[in-house]
């Protein structure tokens, strides 16, 4: 539980401050303790509120018709996500985590253009990639992150159109996991135990915006 709470709170501070990265921070620690499907579970729920607040002070930032151009396609990911989930070994979605999260931070850092980010088929792609992962790793980040940072967003402008993504298509996605059989009631329990953790990170995150470029 202690571990599960320094996740929630460490993911609240990062989506509070840049928009997205909860299940980037939290997925990787939360698998030292709990099964994939878990995490996937958790990741889901904790997105749902930890985005919703953050539209709440920032939706008049964001790109509304880039955010809806990219939830479509996710939806179709996110049905495509649930059956990876149910049929891959816990061990390989563990390893499929950790390369996913070193590689995009690798991208991130060496401040990389992907080809084709600015084109309607960059935003499909990006989409479809990330209502897959959101579904069966629990990390719908890295392709959206990745196709906004190509394409050079103030961070105000990134932090609002991150959120306003993130916040339907988690919905969706906690959706159609549970009508997959795949969210049992002791998850969310669990999750509503870690949701006030992850508030008052995004609090924290929320305030130390202004100081960082």
């Amino acid at each position: 539980m202690l571990v599960a709470l320094f996740a929630a709170l460490l993911a609240g501070v990062v989506t509070g401050l840049t928009g997205f990265g909860l299940a980037l921070i939290s997925a990787p620690i939360l698998l030292f303790v709990y099964e994939p499907r878990t995490v996937v579970v958790l990741t889901v729920l904790l997105s749902c509120f930890i985005s919703a607040a953050v539209v709440w002070d920032s939706w008049h930032e964001a790109r509304r018709r880039l955010a809806l151009a990219l939830l479509v396609p996710a939806l179709f990911g996110i049905v495509v996500g649930t059956v990876v989930l149910g049929v891959i070994d816990p061990v390989y979605i563990r390893l499929g985590v950790g390369s996913i999260v070193i590689f995009s931070a690798l991208l991130l850092v060496r401040d990389i253009h992907l080809p084709g980010a600015s084109t309607r088929w960059g935003t499909l792609v990006a989409g479809s990639a990330s209502g897959a992962l959101s579904t069966s790793t629990g990390l719908a980040g890295p392709p959206i992150v990745l196709l906004l940072a190509s394409r050079g967003l103030p961070k105000h402008e990134f932090r609002g159109t991150s959120a306003m993504y993130f916040l339907p298509m988690s919905i969706a996605g906690l959706a159609v996991l549970a009508v997959r059989g795949l969210v049992e009631p002791p998850e969310v329990l669990l999750g509503l135990v870690l949701i006030p953790a992850a508030i008052a990170g995004k609090a924290v995150g929320t305030a130390l915006l202004k100081l960082v470029s």
